[in-house]
């Protein structure tokens, strides 16, 4: 880490560790008595509060059915993109696919195993957050995030216990871009966060959103995962506050990308005291991902309903809107999974599947006679945010 980069450092402080012969950066505890919004941080506050207001009150509107469909696919957007931020290859596609039929490819079934493990983990964050966001919820999730593949051997739901770095895979101590907090002082920050983030009332709830996440990464409490923790804590504390009721949102994307601004701008928090600027791309984020937000609900749900009313001209079966909602659960299906899902024989199920295959709705992707898989390719398409959907 090079001292001479940290030229107006007001959110801690820089260690020279003798022992190893590097410095660290030891963030103070929250919340940081300098921080003042500018005019240009408060009218950005405005506009990211209003658009956020819009989008949760669309969801309001929303019926307990359609939430329920709605919901995991976009858990698993926010998945997909914030681990893809770490390096994972894998799309959103990838992940459907793979519960219907297992990946080959060896490195790209760990990057499904880390994304579905993603989306478990901030499952579990949502149903226990009605007390208080507590380290045990933190440090149960990054077990649950790690759990399998290419964690379990990081030290899952414990604190870090050796100096660790930000920086390229061959950096060192000496030569990474940042070393955070010792593993001495990382427990007390933890609990100094959890304080903050559960009783601080002196900031703006976007603010303190905000500098919580710079303080988490800057604290890096884990050995491995502090990013997806920490992008995992944006949308429990959004959700904890009120200000969303359902996790649909998916920050990652603009994270993902403006990569380097968002590195950049958390490590200028550190070296140069750039609070506002790191808040004001953050707000930035929410506002973009917010209207992004509103796009795909409005778009799935129209294309939902297009798709009931299509099918009802088609088919009398009281059951064909049935299998038009497990299409949106999971765009990949097979006659089996209607069988069971809704209850029909075998060949009650294929007659449906097939007069979706007619309409163009689904289109059988094996070429096999029997163990036939079927995918619904325009709701991945606008999923994955794809043109000319």
């Amino acid at each position: 880490m090079d001292e001479r980069e940290f030229t107006n450092s007001k959110t801690g402080k820089l260690v020279w560790e003798q022992n190893g012969m590097y410095y660290r950066f030891e963030p103070d505890h929250l919340p940081f008595k300098e921080f003042m919004p500018s005019q240009n941080l408060i009218n950005s506050l405005l506009n990211t509060a209003l658009v956020l207001g819009r989008l949760d009150g669309q969801t309001q509107k929303l019926s307990p059915e359609e939430v329920t469909l709605l919901r995991m696919p976009f858990i698993l957007k926010e998945a997909t993109l914030s681990s893809e931020i770490e390096g994972t290859r894998s799309t959103l596609t990838d992940v459907y696919k793979d519960e219907k039929q297992k990946e080959t490819d060896v490195q790209k079934a760990l990057d499904n195993e880390e994304i579905r493990n993603y989306a478990q983990a901030l499952e579990y964050g949502l149903k226990n957050i009605s007390q208080g966001i507590t380290e045990e919820i933190i440090k149960e999730m990054h077990k649950i995030l790690l759990q399998g593949g290419r964690g379990s051997d990081k030290h899952p739901g414990e604190y870090k216990i050796t100096q660790n770095a930000i920086g390229k895979r061959q950096d060192t101590l000496e030569t990474a871009k940042f070393v955070p907090a010792s593993p001495q002082n990382a427990p007390f920050l933890m609990k100094n966060f959890v304080e903050f983030v559960n009783n601080d009332k002196t900031l703006n709830v976007l603010y303190k959103i905000a500098i919580a996440h710079y303080q988490f990464e800057a604290v890096h409490p884990f050995r491995d995962g502090n990013g997806r923790v920490g992008r995992l804590l944006i949308m429990l504390i959004l959700c904890k506050e009120k200000i969303l009721c359902q996790p649909l949102l998916y920050i990652s994307e603009f994270f993902n990308r403006n990569r380097s601004t968002y590195t950049d701008s958390l490590f200028d928090v550190s070296s140069k005291n750039k609070i506002g600027e790191w808040i004001l791309f953050f707000l930035k984020a929410l506002e973009v991902q917010a209207n992004s937000s509103l796009r795909l609900i409005q778009e799935l749900e129209s294309y939902k309903k297009y798709l009931q009313e299509t099918m009802a001209g088609v088919s009398q079966s009281p059951k064909m809107h049935l299998v038009v909602e497990l299409i949106f659960k999971n765009p990949f299906i097979t006659i089996k999974d209607v069988a069971d899902e809704i209850g029909m024989t075998l060949p009650g199920a294929s007659n449906l599947v097939h007069k979706l295959e007619q309409k163009g709705v689904l289109k059988e992707i094996t070429g096999k006679k029997t163990r036939k898989l079927f995918v619904a390719q325009r709701i991945l398409d606008i999923m994955e945010g794809k043109q000319n959907v």
